[in-house]
């Protein structure tokens, strides 16, 4: 059984290295997880410890993409140290995953734009949404559509859950109820008041969990300074971690190896984990 254990690509190392997960998987859907590419677009608070928790499950193809660099802000919640403070975060983010598995290929870019994404995207199986730029995500939604790429997405909110987009399900615009299918992405960036109803109806669409009001406001105050913009996104290390934790699981089982069903947008299958409740909605 021990020799049955292992695939001919592996390395001792990475023999060595994922050998606990198997029985959880079976090998030759470890050598899925090893061989397939995945796309992260963003490396913060979700980003980064999705990279984390695929790379020790064993995946050796990682495109990460994020044009911003490590704040004292980050430290709470983030794949980073004090160190790394003022460093671009897909070069902390590759460091750290290298020492994880030293044979891994990491493909970073700062930004995504017309002349990088068909190269970025030519040979990802999986992409990953983690963004809280509505303009990228925009664009990465459709161009991940239109090469049937199944894209994952997910809030780092107090709710496990996550929703997939592919060519099965709602596309991503009219999912949010976004009015920008006609329009360009240059012209849906120059727009100020497209940029600014769009980060609405996302807070529209956030509220609808429930007691997400409630739950936000603990400091008295809190929602109202997010809802008017004069407070930043409120992130908690634990809420988080769980959420890119979820999202690796979500790539490995419903993307890679196909155990499970996909929950394709707008449903939520989820949980309440404050109030250990299923959590099933359509948003």
């Amino acid at each position: 059984m021990a020799k049955n254990r292992k695939h001919v690509n592996w390395s001792k190392f990475y023999t060595n290295f994922i050998n606990r997960n198997i029985g959880l998987v079976s090998v030759l859907e470890q050598e899925k997880i090893r061989d397939t590419t995945v796309a992260i677009f963003g490396v913060g608070g979700l980003g980064g410890p999705l990279a984390e928790n695929l790379v020790r499950s064993g995946c050796e193809h990682i495109i990460i993409c994020d044009h911003g660099k490590f704040e004292e802000s980050n430290l709470n919640r983030q794949l980073c140290f004090r160190e790394d403070i003022g460093k671009q975060k897909i070069d902390v983010t590759e460091e750290i995953l290298k020492k994880i598995n030293p044979d891994i290929e990491v493909c970073k870019s700062l930004e995504v734009n017309e002349d990088n994404i068909s190269i970025m995207l030519k040979h990802v199986s999986i992409a990953v949404l983690t963004l809280d730029d509505p303009v990228t995500s925009i664009y990465i939604a459709r161009k991940c559509l239109e090469a049937k790429i199944p894209l994952l997405e997910s809030w780092g909110i107090p709710y496990l859950w996550a929703w997939w987009f592919t060519y099965e399900s709602i596309d991503y615009e009219t999912c949010y109820k976004f009015n920008t299918k006609k329009l360009s992405i240059s012209e849906i960036r120059n727009s100020e008041d497209i940029i600014i109803d769009m980060k609405i109806k996302i807070l529209d669409k956030l509220q609808k969990f429930p007691e997400v009001r409630k739950r936000y406001d603990r400091e008295k105050g809190t929602v109202k300074g997010l809802l008017s913009g004069k407070l930043p996104l409120v992130s908690f290390a634990p809420v988080v971690r769980m959420t890119a934790s979820y999202l690796a699981f979500e790539v490995i089982f419903s993307g890679i190896i196909k155990a499970k069903k996909m929950i394709l947008a707008p449903k939520v299958l989820g949980y309440d984990y404050i109030n250990m409740n299923p959590l099933i909605l359509e948003l």
